[in-house]
């Protein structure tokens, strides 16, 4: 069976599924894929290693000093603002690079020691190490009368 669509349908399928503009004229300096300005999820694992709770998220590209991690009782937070692309193409064929800002925001699965976390960045990987804590906080079942 073969679907024939108008290029103009398609254009919207592709638009809406990517939250991109095609370019007019692939041959158009002028007339380049266009970002949203929206941010990122930034992807992540969150794993146990002994007595220290490790999230670890790739962000390639990025110095520690465009990166801010706060944490705020249970929820961790994570931040990178935007980047300017490496330069300035001609033009464009393919535009997947999202050279906005990312974030992420971290229930934690555990209480942790705010004092102690620490963070590094290796190689384009950052490493979050969270120290576990018994929780200071109890579940207690209320009775209702």
């Amino acid at each position: 069976m073969v679907v024939q669509m108008k290029i103009s349908d398609s254009v919207q399928i592709f638009t809406r599924s990517t939250n991109r503009r095609l370019p007019t004229s692939l041959t158009d300096p002028e007339d380049e894929l266009i970002e949203t300005p929206d941010e990122l999820e930034l992807p992540i694992d969150v794993a146990r290693r002994g007595q220290n709770l490790i999230i670890m998220a790739p962000i390639v590209g990025a110095d520690a000093s465009d990166i801010s991690v706060t944490v705020n009782q249970d929820i961790l937070f994570i931040h990178k603002g935007a980047t300017p692309p490496p330069s300035r193409m001609d033009t464009y064929y393919t535009k997947e690079c999202h050279w906005g800002p990312i974030a992420r925001e971290v229930h934690l699965p555990l209480s942790v020691d705010a004092d102690n976390i620490q963070a590094a960045l290796k190689d384009g990987i950052l490493t979050i190490t969270l120290p576990i804590i018994k929780s200071t906080s109890r579940t207690k079942v209320i009775k209702i009368r």
